[in-house]
C-alpha cells in the first residue's frame, strides 16, 4: 500500500491525475478496479468500498477537477476552491502532507479571487507550516514554499502590514534566487514585482526601481518562451509606470504605459475580458498627460479613445452567445 500511495501521490503532484488513476486500476483489488474505471462517470459508486480505497479514489477525482477547473469565471473559481480544499482534506486523511500543502495553496489562490482573504490566509499559513517541515527532508518543495511565502506577502501588503509583508517576500526572493530550475522564474518575477510595490509604498524608490527592472527582465524572457505571460508583463509595466510617474520620470512612464496598452489590445483581440486592462491603461495615460505633462491635446485624444473603446467592447459583448 505504501508504494501504491507514493506512486499515486507522485503523479498527482505532477498534475498527472489520469496516470494516478491508471496506477490504481493496475494494482487494486478487482472490486476496486471496476469502480475506479468508472470513477468520472459515477463518483457515488465508490462509497461502498473500504474507506481507505474510497478516500484514495476521491482524492484522484477532486485533484483532477482542481486541475481542470479554469479560474476565469465565477463558476470556475468556485470549482477550483471547493475541489482543491476537498483534495487537501483527503490528503490529510491519507497522510500525504505534500499533497495537502499543494491543494491548500491552490485553494487559497481561488479564495483570493473570491475575495475571501481571511480564509485564504488560514490556508496559506497551514501550507507554510507543512512545507517548512517537508523542505527539511526534501528541498524539491522549496518552489511551493516560495509560492506560499509570496502569496502571504501579497496578503500582508494589502493589509498594510509592511514589516510582515517584507519578511515573507524577502524569504521568497531568497529561495527564488537560490533555485536553478527555470520553473521558479514566474514565482520569482511575481515576488520582485510585489517587493517593488511594497518599496514604492514605503517611498524606498531606488529599491522599487531595481526590483521592477528585475521583474520586467524576467517577464520579457518568459514571454519569449510562452506568450501566456504577456498579461503579467503588461501588469508589471503598468506598476512600473505608476512608480515612474511618482518620481517624476514622465517620459519613462509614458513609454511603459504605451507598451502595456499594446499588449492589452493584442490580448483583447483573443479575449474581451482584457478590455478592462486597455481602459485602465488609457485612463493612466490621460492622467499622465493632463496632470503631469500638461499635454492637454493628447489627454483629450485619449479620452475620446476611451469612449470609443468602451462602445466597441459593449458591442462585442452583446454579440457573445448567452450562457
Amino acid at each position: 500500500m505504501d508504494k501504491l500511495l507514493k506512486d499515486v501521490a507522485g503523479f498527482i503532484r505532477k498534475g498527472s491525475t489520469l496516470d494516478a488513476l491508471k496506477v490504481v486500476v493496475c494494482r487494486a483489488p478487482d472490486d476496486v478496479k471496476e469502480k475506479a474505471k468508472r470513477l468520472f462517470e459515477n463518483l457515488n459508486a465508490i462509497r461502498s468500498l473500504d474507506e481507505w480505497w474510497a478516500n484514495l479514489l476521491s482524492l484522484i477525482y477532486y485533484a483532477h477537477i482542481s486541475r481542470q477547473s479554469q479560474p476565469v469565471t465565477r463558476l470556475g473559481i468556485a470549482a477550483r476552491a471547493v475541489s482543491s480544499l476537498t483534495a487537501a482534506k483527503l490528503s490529510r486523511k491519507l497522510n500525504i502532507p505534500e499533497l495537502e500543502a499543494v491543494f491548500l495553496l491552490s485553494g487559497a489562490k481561488a479564495l483570493i479571487l473570491m475575495e475571501m482573504r481571511d480564509r485564504a490566509e488560514i490556508c496559506y499559513l497551514k501550507a507554510e507550516e507543512i512545507l517548512r517541515d517537508l523542505v527539511k527532508r526534501d528541498e524539491s518543495f522549496l518552489r511551493e514554499l516560495a509560492d506560499v511565502l509570496n502569496n502571504l506577502g501579497i496578503i500582508y501588503l494589502e493589509m498594510n502590514e509592511r514589516e510582515r509583508c517584507e519578511r515573507y517576500l524577502k524569504e521568497a526572493l531568497e529561495i527564488g534566487k537560490r533555485l536553478t530550475d527555470e520553473s521558479i522564474l514566474p514565482i520569482l518575477a511575481q515576488t520582485l514585482n510585489n517587493l517593488a510595490l511594497l518599496y514604492k509604498e514605503m517611498e524606498r524608490y531606488e529599491d522599487a526601481v531595481k526590483f521592477f527592472d528585475e521583474a520586467e527582465r524576467i517577464y520579457r524572457k518568459l514571454v519569449e518562451e510562452d506568450e501566456i505571460y504577456a498579461v503579467e508583463l503588461a501588469v508589471v509595466l503598468c506598476n512600473y509606470g505608476v512608480l515612474c510617474k511618482v518620481i517624476g520620470k514622465y517620459e519613462k512612464a509614458e513609454s511603459l504605459y504605451k507598451e502595456a496598452l499594446t499588449i492589452f489590445k493584442k490580448l483583447t483581440e483573443k479575449d474581451i475580458l482584457y478590455g478592462s486592462g486597455v481602459i485602465d491603461v488609457l485612463i493612466s495615460l490621460v492622467r499622465l498627460y493632463y496632470r503631469d505633462m500638461k499635454r492637454y491635446d493628447e489627454a483629450e485624444r485619449y479620452m475620446r479613445t476611451i469612449n470609443q473603446v468602451i462602445k466597441e467592447l459593449i458591442a462585442r459583448m452583446l454579440e457573445l452567445p448567452r450562457a
